[in-house]
C-alpha cells in the first residue's frame, strides 16, 4: 500500500514538472526562443490575489486541450506586480483586468488577446480562434503589394498593425500613403490622426505634434480634423502638462459646440479642473 502510494506521489511530480517546465519567467528569454523556432508566445499574465488565475492555473493549464493548443507556442508566465517585465508588459499593452492572455509573435507585436477565464476546451477553442486571425492577419500583409490602389483597405492594414502594437510598421505604412498622389481626402485625414496616434503610442511626442501641425495647414474641418484637435490635447496629457491639456479641451468645446465627441469631454474637463484646482470656464 505505501510503495503504491509512493509510487503515484513520484508520478504526480512528474506530471506537475511536465507541466511546469516549459514556462519562461522573462520576456527577453521568451522572443529569443521564439524567433529561434518561429513560434508565438503564449503569455499568461496573474497576480497573486486573483482567484480566477490560480483556477486557470489549477485546472486549465494541466488539461489535454490546452497543451495541445500551445504545444508550439513559447510558454511565458508573468505576474503583473512584479515590477519588472509583468508590470512593464502590463503597461505597455494596456492589460487592466486579469487574467488575460497575450499572443506574441517574435517581434512582440499582438498576435491575439483573450480575457477572462474559459474551461479548458472552450479556451483552447479560443486560442485556435485567435491564432487564424492572426494568420488571417498575416496573409493580408502579405497580400498588400496586390492592392496599392486600394488605399482604404491599405489604411484599415496600417491601422490593424497599430492596434496589435506594431506601431513601427504601422508608421511606415501611414507616412508612404501621405507621400503619394491621388489618395483620397477621406484617407489622407484619417492617415494623418492614425500617424501622429502611431507617434504618440511610440512615444515620439515632438514628431506626434509636427505631424498635427502639418495637417492642420491643409484641413481644418471634419471628423478627422476634430479628433486631431483632441489628440493634441492628449499629447500634453501624456507629457504631463495637464494645464496645456485642459487649455486645448476647452477651446475644443468652444469651437466645436455640437460635436460628437463633447460628451466625453464634458466628463474629463472637470476632472483635470479638479486636479488643478481651477474654477470650470
Amino acid at each position: 500500500m505505501k510503495r503504491t502510494a509512493l509510487l503515484a506521489a513520484i508520478a504526480l511530480l512528474f506530471v506537475q514538472q511536465a507541466v511546469a517546465s516549459p514556462w519562461l519567467k522573462e520576456i527577453a528569454a521568451a522572443q529569443k526562443k521564439a524567433k529561434e523556432k518561429n513560434q508565438l508566445i503564449f503569455v499568461d499574465l496573474f497576480a497573486d490575489w486573483c482567484g480566477w488565475c490560480h483556477r486557470f492555473e489549477q485546472e486549465v493549464i494541466p488539461s489535454a486541450a490546452f497543451q495541445n493548443a500551445t504545444d508550439n507556442m513559447v510558454l511565458l508566465r508573468l505576474n503583473t506586480e512584479d515590477g519588472k517585465d509583468g508590470t512593464k508588459l502590463a503597461h505597455d499593452y494596456g492589460i487592466t483586468s486579469l487574467p488575460t492572455f497575450v499572443v506574441l509573435n517574435g517581434d512582440l507585436m499582438i498576435a491575439g488577446l483573450i480575457k477572462g477565464y474559459q474551461p479548458a476546451k472552450e479556451f483552447a477553442e479560443s486560442l485556435r480562434d485567435t491564432e487564424g486571425k492572426y494568420k488571417d492577419f498575416m496573409k493580408r500583409v502579405a497580400d498588400e503589394p496586390t492592392y496599392t490602389k486600394d488605399y482604404a483597405k491599405r489604411f484599415a492594414l496600417a491601422k490593424e498593425f497599430e492596434s496589435r502594437a506594431g506601431y513601427a510598421q504601422s508608421e511606415v505604412r501611414l507616412r508612404k500613403i501621405l507621400g503619394e498622389s491621388g489618395v483620397p481626402v477621406s484617407v489622407r485625414d484619417d492617415a494623418y490622426v492614425e500617424l501622429a496616434m502611431s507617434q504618440m503610442l511610440q512615444k515620439k511626442y515632438d514628431d506626434a505634434r509636427k505631424t498635427l501641425t502639418k495637417f492642420g495647414t491643409i484641413q481644418t474641418k471634419g471628423d478627422a480634423y476634430e479628433r486631431s484637435r483632441l489628440l493634441n490635447g492628449d499629447i500634453y496629457l501624456q507629457t504631463g502638462n495637464v494645464p496645456a491639456a485642459l487649455g486645448e479641451y476647452r477651446a475644443f468645446r468652444t469651437k466645436f459646440p455640437n460635436s460628437q465627441y463633447i460628451r466625453n469631454l464634458d466628463m474629463m474637463i472637470p476632472q483635470l479642473e479638479r486636479q488643478l484646482g481651477t474654477p470650470r470656464k
